[in-house]
């Protein structure tokens, strides 16, 4: 059995050493657009949601536009305001990450922890046996179940890495 690294760009290569080439493109800023242009009731509802001025928003998301552009805050209360995280899935995709909704309770203790990691595992697992076992095709419903317990794994995983991480020790720099 062989092993697969994946090593974060900036981690990979000294500051002295050339990036590798990835390719730009203006994927994040269609999906902007995607997200401003086709919400329902137009920009104008979205920007009153989202606090910002139906004008610049417009603006904003035009893509033949240069001077005016999006801030990451704006790009946060649009995304809250209309449900969707589009534009964030994309920029996460070209950097080689996914997105995905997580709702982690933080572990008390490292049992804990492993307690919570074991439990979401065996929920996924029997959401995947009760979708596949009887043999029929799989419906959106059990996908839907399938997919909240991924994320519901992924969350309580991330969370004890992040109750182990809590726990070490800082170096004299201050940096972990």
């Amino acid at each position: 059995m062989k092993a697969t690294i994946s090593i974060p760009v900036g981690a990979a290569y000294g500051e002295s050493e050339a990036l590798p080439a990835t390719p730009e493109s203006n994927e994040v800023q269609v999906a902007i657009a995607n997200l401003v242009h086709s919400f329902p009731g137009g920009v104008a509802v979205l920007a009153k949601r989202a606090g910002l001025s139906a004008n610049s928003l417009q603006h904003k998301a035009n893509l033949n536009n240069d001077t005016h552009h999006l801030r990451v805050d704006e790009l946060q209360r649009l995304q809250r305001a209309s449900g969707s995280i589009g534009p964030t899935q994309v920029l996460a995709a070209a950097e080689g990450y996914v997105c995905i909704r997580i709702n982690p309770v933080m572990p008390t203790s490292l049992m804990d922890g492993n307690a919570r990691v074991f439990s979401a595992m065996a929920d996924m697992v029997l959401a995947v046996r009760d979708a596949t076992e009887p043999g029929l095709p799989v419906t959106r419903t059990q996908i839907n179940r399938i997919e909240f317990h991924q994320g519901e794994l992924i969350g309580a995983i991330n969370a004890l890495g992040a109750l182990v991480r809590s726990r070490m020790a800082r170096p004299e720099g201050g940096q972990q």
